[in-house]
């Protein structure tokens, strides 16, 4: 009969208890001293656009404000996506700027820190 790992944890438990406290301290010791990056070395550039027009109507803010705000934001340089969602007197917008791959960092270029300067043409 070969060995059966089984029973001779079964006859040794203290010796089992010690591995297992011994396992749990130098697990919590290494997460410990893990390196932590404040800041990660990549950059998502998002702009959120949110315009409230109280007392409107879904349709007034789709066609007056979301509309526009949309087509203005489409001139951006190095746009990747845009998404709005507009609610009866509320709309916000997510513009995200395009993303390139350098050296398996993901990074962002093109986008600008301002917002357009005439939103509302």
């Amino acid at each position: 009969m070969g060995f059966n790992l089984s029973e001779w944890a079964l006859r040794h438990r203290s010796f089992v208890v010690y591995l297992m406290i011994a396992s749990i301290f130098a697990g919590m010791t290494s997460f410990r001293s893990l390196g932590r990056n404040e800041d990660p070395a990549f950059v998502i550039k998002t702009m959120i656009v949110q315009a409230a027009w109280p007392g409107a109507t879904i349709n007034d803010t789709l066609l007056q404000v979301t509309e526009r705000i949309e087509r203005t934001l489409q001139e951006t340089p190095n746009l990747d996506f845009l998404r709005s969602y507009t609610s009866p007197g509320l709309t916000t917008i997510f513009h995200l700027a395009e993303r390139t791959s350098i050296s398996g960092v993901e990074r962002t270029s093109g986008c600008g820190t301002e917002a357009p300067i005439q939103v509302i043409a």
